[in-house]
């Protein structure tokens, strides 16, 4: 029986990307502030979670770590979603600048905010199709700031 928000939340395809925006904030507090100042997360993808470092000693380094990292990550997330840890050479995000949330700065074009509205057009509830834009939109500026990341683009985005 559903009972709350996150109950329906579980049950979409989004719940994933909830707790992934949830590995971003507790990322420092998961790992250490010590190894946070070194490596960040880029993205999780079919278990395989990505993590930029910012050289290669803490990159050997955190390959004697990868068990350590992986029960962490699962043990935030509450499952075994995380069954692998790569590591790539890049430069880290200053997170304290944008409270952590560096996709913050992304602005969305009108037509990609219009298309989440019609999507949800059919959620009668007012209160969760508030809530289910907001994270669409959160989706929409997290996928914009990959993009542009791996891109070196600026921070108005286009849609593909």
């Amino acid at each position: 029986m559903i009972t709350s928000i996150s109950d329906i939340l579980s049950t979409l395809p989004v719940n994933n990307r909830v707790k992934e925006y949830g590995l971003w904030k507790s990322w420092d507090k998961m790992v250490g502030q010590n190894v946070a100042r070194h490596c960040q997360p880029d993205r999780l993808k079919d278990g395989i979670l990505f993590l930029k470092v910012n050289s290669s000693v803490w990159m050997q380094q955190l390959q004697f770590m990868k068990s350590i990292i992986i029960d962490k990550v699962n043990g935030f997330m509450g499952d075994n979603s995380v069954r692998d840890v790569r590591f790539q050479i890049g430069k880290l995000e200053n997170l304290k600048e944008t409270g952590g949330k560096p996709w913050k700065e992304i602005s969305l074009p009108q037509e990609v905010v219009a298309r989440i509205d019609m999507d949800l057009s059919s959620v009668r509830d007012t209160e969760l199709r508030r809530i289910l834009k907001k994270l669409r939109v959160k989706e929409a500026q997290v996928k914009a700031w990959r993009d542009q990341s791996r891109k070196g683009t600026s921070s108005a985005y286009s849609p593909s």
